[in-house]
């Protein structure tokens, strides 16, 4: 197993689907994989624009891949995980928000 290189991409840039998959070291055909369970969205429809993803998109595929390859989740455990993960950060932000009044 490769470990993951610490990756800071610029917030205003759109990376191809091409670009995606060399960064997170991952077949571009896991990418749509990804794409068609929910896990992860292209930032333009890709009927009509081409595959085209953000840094955050990119730190999700390889947050998928470290659970998929060094933890042995499955692609629902995966959803269920980023879902939960995204729920805690939401309470997170409400939490410190109701701090501050």
């Amino acid at each position: 197993m490769k470990a993951l290189q610490v990756f800071e991409p610029d917030a205003r840039t759109v990376y191809t689907i091409e670009m995606v998959a060399r960064l997170a070291q991952v077949p571009r055909r896991l990418i749509v994989l990804y794409y068609k369970h929910g896990l992860v969205s292209p930032v333009r429809d890709p009927a009509s624009s081409g595959w085209c993803f953000d840094e955050e998109a990119i730190r999700i595929v390889r947050r998928i891949e470290y659970l998929r390859s060094a933890c042995n989740v499955n692609l629902a455990g995966i959803k269920l995980i980023l879902g939960l993960t995204q729920e805690v950060e939401r309470l997170r932000q409400e939490l410190r928000f109701q701090q501050r009044r």
